[in-house]
């Protein structure tokens, strides 16, 4: 004969309500339970549910279902959403820690004696189903932020990294122009003047593009490299000599010290980028002055250097250079270009480095791994 007792949803109210510590005990458990299951060295967020059992005993004491309150809808399910998103978590691993609670009123009930059917597991049901839908659609929501975040950032990106080669383009056509003599100049003129307003077009699109994906997300990185084995000396120097007119306008010159014999596993398309944005970042700090790229192997890496003779960054900028939107107010600049530089080294395993004396010049160093995925490239 079964010692299990069938009562009123009141009397099941009143037992869960002397009881709550247990109920969150109890949940405490099976939650972390679930998540070493899952391998997740996470823990467990556990500061909405009391919130949520009290609303569950509330809505048994009254007999009450409905829509959660207007503070539920607005807090403990949602927030709990977007905590998981952010600690890793699938959906299917969010519903499943607030289906434990089903788990653990149950578990409670058994212990007193006591059946939840009929009236008070709808109750229940009604209260969990509805704090599972919050919870799900806030971390649809945030993943779906964050998805258009990283795409609005890398769009920026892309238009950062255009501005410097439109620029070199359009210093060329200008020094080509000034070469004319004024017959050819009569000739060609009207030439000239329709490639200079396609080039202020494409600079005003890609400022537009700039002012509005630039984000403040931190959520990772925009980057994800495809790796070969390449050599690192002519990528310098063709990226050296593609910059030129851009030098010359700064009268800054530039020296590839990078050994002939250095080779990196990484992303060519990638690091040019990181190079790029390194020697114009030099070129805006150290205008008539020497620019000197080195690099060596130490163990397990390859190991980069940018170095300047110019003015140096202000010692208050200089913990935070790659930093996204960090400027230096007397540069013109956007306060993108060194976070790009820090995403892509991260990116490919590596870590980034910047060094500076106020009127001595700085020194941008980056690392990149030489690591196992080097030699799988060789094999």
């Amino acid at each position: 004969m079964s010692m299990f007792q069938h009562c009123t949803v009141a009397q099941l109210a009143e037992v869960f309500r002397a009881s709550q510590q247990e109920i969150i005990n109890e949940w405490q458990l099976q939650a972390g339970l679930l998540l070493r299951e899952l391998a997740l060295d996470k823990p467990t967020l556990t500061d909405h549910i009391p919130d949520v059992i009290a609303e569950i005993i509330r809505d048994l004491a009254f007999g009450r279902t409905g829509p959660l309150s207007a503070e539920h809808t607005l807090g403990s399910p949602p927030a709990h959403g977007v905590q998981r998103f952010h600690d890793g978590l699938d959906v299917g691993e969010v519903v499943a820690e607030y289906n434990l609670l089903r788990v653990v009123f149950i578990t409670i009930a058994e212990r007193h004696k006591l059946y939840i059917v009929g009236e008070a597991a709808h109750i229940i049901n009604h209260r969990i189903d509805e704090a599972v839908r919050m919870a799900v659609m806030a971390f649809a929501a945030q993943q779906e932020l964050i998805r258009k975040e990283r795409e609005d950032e890398h769009l920026a990106f892309i238009a950062h990294d255009l501005r410097t080669p439109l620029n070199a383009v359009a210093l060329l056509t200008a020094e080509l122009k000034a070469g004319l003599d004024d017959r050819a100049l009569a000739e060609a003129g009207e030439l000239f003047g329709m490639m200079e307003r396609n080039l202020h077009r494409v600079a005003e699109m890609i400022k537009r593009v700039m002012d509005v994906s630039v984000q403040s997300s931190n959520e990772g990185s925009s980057f994800n490299p495809e790796r070969r084995l390449f050599e690192l000396w002519p990528l310098v120097q063709r990226l050296i000599l593609d910059l030129r007119t851009v030098a010359a306008k700064h009268m800054t010159e530039v020296v590839n010290e990078i050994p002939r014999t250095i080779t990196v596993f990484a992303d060519a398309g990638l690091i040019s980028q990181v190079f790029q944005n390194l020697l114009v970042n030099a070129f805006k700090y150290a205008p008539h002055g020497r620019v000197v790229i080195s690099a060596h192997v130490s163990p397990g890496m390859v190991a980069c250097t940018v170095r300047d003779n110019g003015e140096g960054i202000p010692q208050e900028l200089l913990s935070k250079v790659f930093d996204k939107l960090t400027t230096d107010p007397d540069k013109p600049g956007t306060g993108l270009g060194l976070a790009i530089v820090k995403q892509i080294i991260e990116a490919h395993g590596g870590a980034v480095n910047a060094e500076s004396v106020e009127g001595s010049g700085a020194s941008f160093s980056i690392s990149l791994p030489e690591a196992a995925e080097q030699d799988a490239g060789k094999s």
